[in-house]
């Protein structure tokens, strides 16, 4: 079946103009394609999403321009860093997770709300078990290569008190 389509017409300003004239949304080439990539972008955030592979999708929509963009000035300095990598990385595992809560008025269980709990834990637990690794080493892979251990430092007081209190058990 042919998709039917409704012309549609809007004034801008030149301000909006511009903006979408220089806005990058993929596969989108002309001012009329964005906006019906605009209005899609708004559909996916009014409707919710029903699996991880479509959240993850949402997710890395919303990050891919950061993403583009840091890789290009990586290019351009000669620079990695696998820290600023693995963290976006994590990052947009974690929102597409986020963006998956149980709903009001759908059949959710407590098990529904304890695995989502569980999902989020993990992905940051994960998060945190890379920043120690990169911690434990004399030079994390980072533009600054002490970035990591100086601020895992700072946290090893509270190590120390989890510590104790899981041996405490």
């Amino acid at each position: 079946m042919a998709s039917l389509t409704t012309p549609l017409s809007v004034r801008l300003s030149e301000e909006d103009s511009s903006f979408l004239a220089k806005l990058e949304i993929e596969g989108a080439v002309t001012a009329s394609d964005k906006i019906r990539g605009l209005i899609r972008q708004a559909r996916q955030g009014a409707e919710p999403i029903e699996s991880f592979p479509a959240a993850l999708a949402v997710s890395h929509d919303h990050l891919a321009a950061a993403i583009r963009a840091m890789r290009v000035v990586e290019q351009e300095q000669d620079l990695h860093s696998d820290v600023t990598v693995g963290l976006m990385t994590t990052v947009e595992a974690f929102l597409a997770l986020a963006l998956m809560p149980p709903r009001a008025g759908t059949p959710t269980t407590s098990e529904d709300l304890v695995r989502h709990e569980a999902r989020l834990v993990d992905c940051a637990a994960r998060m945190t078990e890379q920043l120690l690794r990169w911690a434990v080493t004399p030079t994390a892979p980072a533009y600054d290569p002490a970035v990591v251990a100086r601020r895992i430092t700072g946290m090893a007081d509270l190590m120390r008190l989890v510590s104790a209190v899981e041996a405490a058990r």
